[in-house]
């Protein structure tokens, strides 16, 4: 079964409180993401801002329009069930933490590309697209035995 750190990002862009909107809207911007945890001088969450935040509400620091309850998950969360808190709120992204430290964002993009994946059975050479098998459905091989392949396939796509 994946957890949330098999398919989490690791880099996590964070920001301040005391950050102008402004600036808020420049870290989302540049790194092409719609929301990031905001985090206090201990580095604990304490809140997140996203594109409907700045939209929406107003204020001059990332602190008056963050929205202070955030739903988060631990590591060791089932991706099943980032994929129903997700969903369930019409969430973007989940936060993931260890204690009160943010150490990762598991989005819907990541849950795409985990289902987009093909997995290869390193003792037959059979391939299982999705999420990791439990067993090779061709020589029986345990989830140990498989490895993960996201390169591209030409030949199902419409960009060449």
């Amino acid at each position: 079964m994946l957890r949330a750190r098999d398919i989490m990002t690791h880099h996590v862009v964070t920001i301040g409180p005391t950050a102008s909107i402004h600036d808020a809207a420049r870290l989302l911007s540049e790194y092409n993401i719609s929301g990031a945890p905001v985090v206090d001088d201990a580095e604990q969450m304490i809140g997140i801002i996203t594109e409907a935040d700045l939209l929406s509400k107003e204020g001059k620091t990332v602190a008056d329009i963050m929205t202070s309850r955030v739903t988060s998950a631990h590591e060791d969360t089932p991706v099943e069930s980032i994929a129903q808190i997700l969903t369930s709120n019409r969430y973007k992204r989940l936060p993931i933490v260890r204690g009160e430290r943010v150490v990762g964002v598991v989005s819907r993009a990541d849950i795409v590309r985990m289902m987009a994946s093909r997995w290869t059975c390193a003792i037959c050479g059979a391939e299982q697209a999705g999420r990791q098998p439990i067993v090779c459905a061709s020589c029986g091989a345990d989830a140990a035995a498989f490895e993960r392949d996201l390169t591209p396939r030409m030949e199902i796509s419409t960009r060449h």
